[in-house]
Order: structure tokens, then C-alpha cells, then sequence
């Protein structure tokens, strides 16, 4: 038996008023959500519900609606919905995540784990969203029923971005964009893989990220490392394999840190997956099945991870999937 499994689709159709976006989901799906909703936030500090409005407002309350509707449907308060799709920059879970992006005849391939905490709860409540206009998939990601900000993401123009976890010395900025929000409206916004690269690299962020971009042609794969307010970008040497773990490498010294697991495994996930990937040959096509089998080998995946996620931007393709054991005694 494989030890994953695929995760449904759910389309969104855009050219509907947003209201009526979620009526055709089953009750199933808004359950897990409600399941997922109360995991996060069940640590979280009284005071995190107070930036809310201070989120709404550095957003331009772009993500209002979406967020108003999801809170209604999920039976939540929007403050809790909202938070949620800032955790990232608040640290109400821990994040982690391995992923990395190989050149193919057929365009770059990016595979990756989520490694996020609740991991059951979240691989529970994981979904394929396609987001979708007049039938052209527009934007895509691996994520769940009152998500709007975005972890890994494909754009209906050519390209994906994919988040790991990292700190920096900057800290937190409370005045920067939140992540998940600002990589969900580059997918959505930008126009081709150079503007993506722009507004991910120069916006400011409230949390450090490590942004892997990959395009539809092999050249265009890049780590954009950042902290709130800088950025370095980190290419691929020729067809050699981008892989990123929770590590600075351009702006910092790569380093093993204490505390969370995912931050004392960084450097040795990530010579584990220069390792699996050493041999790759550019002129092969690579199959799902055998990524899938890299991604879950005990020297890469984590206790924490959720998704097994895999992007061929060119074909504007994704497929997810979770850990199986993590669905036990659940309906895949």
C-alpha cells in the first residue's frame, strides 16, 4: 500500500458573486475546516484577534469579502478566519517544509512537503483548489475550505510559488504584508513569471520567507530568500536541482537551529535531497510516483508534514497528496 494518498478537487467558479462561491460544497468539507479553524487557533493569544482590522487595513481590504463569506459558511467569527490565513506571520503553527525544483524535457517539475502543525487536522481538511473563469483554471493551490492566503500556489499563467519557513534577525514586521495573503496575489495578479519575481522580491513582509518561483521554462527556477525588508536571489547552477529547505543561503549562513524539529533537521533534509537528486538527468522526464517516494523517505519527511504537493507549471498542472497515515480512519 502507498503511504499517501490523493486529495480531492474542489473548483471555484469566479464568475459568480462570491456568496455564492461555497454553496455546493459538502457538509463534510466545512466540518474538517471547523476542525482545522479551532487547531490553529487554539493557542493563539487573546491579542492576536486584535490585529484584525490593522490586517484588513494593510491589505486594502482586498480579501474582505472571501473572508466575510468563509466565516459565515464556516459558522466562525471573520477575526478567526483572518487570523488563520496569517498564521504564518503570527507563528500560530509551525511551519516547515522541503521542497525542490528539477529541470525536465518537459518544463520544470517542483515537489514538495508541507510540513504544518496541526498536520492531521490540516491533511483532513486538504484540498486541490482551482479557482476557475468561464473554465480556464486561473489560479490553483494545495490548500482547504476557508483558506485564502496561500502556502503553494500555481498561477493559470505559467508559474508557481511555493513558501518554506525561515527566521531571520529582522523578526517580525507588524506593518508588512502577511505572506500567505501576498503570494496568493501574485498568483492571482501577476502577468508572467518576471513580474511575479518583482513583487515577491521587492514588497514588504511581515514575516522572513524563503519564496521557491519556478516558471514554465527550466531557466526561470529561483529561491528568493527574504526578511521583511531585503531580499537575495539564489539560482540554480545550470540543470543542477534548486532544493530548499529552512535555511538561509544567500543572505545568511545555512545553519541548524534549536528548537523545533523542523529547524534542527534543515541542513540534513536538505543533503538528503542534494543526495536523492544527485544523479538527476535533465534529458529524463521524472515521475510523480518516484518523487513521491523521495518525499516520503524517512530522512525527509517530518512528523509535521501535511502535503506531499506536485507542480509542472508548463502544463499548468498540480496534484496533492497527504501522508496515509494521517487519514486513518478518515474517507480519502
Amino acid at each position: 500500500m502507498l503511504p499517501w494518498i490523493e486529495r480531492p478537487t474542489i473548483d471555484i467558479d469566479l464568475n459568480q458573486p462570491v456568496e455564492q462561491r461555497y454553496t455546493a460544497f459538502p457538509a463534510e468539507v466545512w466540518e474538517s475546516a471547523r476542525r482545522l479553524l479551532g487547531g490553529v487557533l487554539r493557542d493563539a493569544p487573546p491579542a492576536a484577534r486584535m490585529l484584525a482590522d490593522l490586517i484588513r487595513v494593510r491589505t486594502a481590504h482586498r480579501f474582505d469579502p472571501e473572508i466575510f463569506t468563509l466565516a459565515e459558511r464556516v459558522g466562525a467569527d471573520w477575526r478567526d478566519v483572518l487570523l488563520v490565513n496569517v498564521s504564518y506571520d503570527l507563528v500560530l503553527a509551525a511551519f516547515g517544509c522541503s521542497t525542490v525544483a528539477l529541470r525536465t524535457p518537459s518544463g520544470p517539475v517542483v515537489a514538495r512537503n508541507m510540513d504544518w502543525s496541526p498536520e492531521q487536522l490540516l491533511a483532513q481538511a486538504s484540498y486541490l483548489v482551482r479557482c476557475l473563469r468561464n473554465g480556464e483554471v486561473q489560479f490553483a493551490s494545495a490548500g482547504w475550505p476557508g483558506a485564502v492566503g496561500m502556502v503553494t500556489g500555481l498561477s493559470g499563467r505559467g508559474f508557481a510559488v511555493v513558501l518554506n519557513a525561515v527566521t531571520s534577525p529582522e523578526g517580525v514586521d507588524r506593518t508588512g504584508y502577511p505572506v500567505l495573503l501576498h503570494i496568493r496575489r501574485v498568483v492571482e495578479d501577476a502577468p508572467d513569471f518576471d513580474a511575479a519575481l518583482r513583487l515577491l522580491s521587492e514588497e514588504r513582509l511581515a514575516a522572513s520567507a524563503l519564496l521557491t518561483l519556478v516558471g514554465s521554462e527550466n531557466s526561470q527556477r529561483v529561491v528568493i530568500e527574504r526578511t521583511p525588508s531585503r531580499h537575495a536571489l539564489r539560482w540554480p547552477d545550470g540543470d543542477e536541482p534548486l532544493v530548499t529547505t529552512n535555511d538561509y543561503r544567500r543572505l545568511f549562513k545555512p545553519e541548524t537551529h534549536a528548537g523545533p524539529e523542523i529547524y534542527q533537521t534543515t541542513c540534513s533534509r536538505y543533503d538528503a535531497l542534494c543526495r536523492f537528486f544527485a544523479g538527476h538527468q535533465p534529458d529524463r522526464e521524472v515521475e510523480d510516483t518516484a518523487l513521491l517516494y523521495i518525499l516520503s523517505d524517512p530522512t525527509v519527511i517530518q512528523g509535521i508534514t501535511a502535503q506531499h504537493v506536485i507542480i509542472r507549471p508548463a502544463k499548468r498542472h498540480m496534484r496533492l497528496f497527504v501522508p496515509r497515515r494521517l487519514l486513518d480512519g478518515e474517507t480519502s
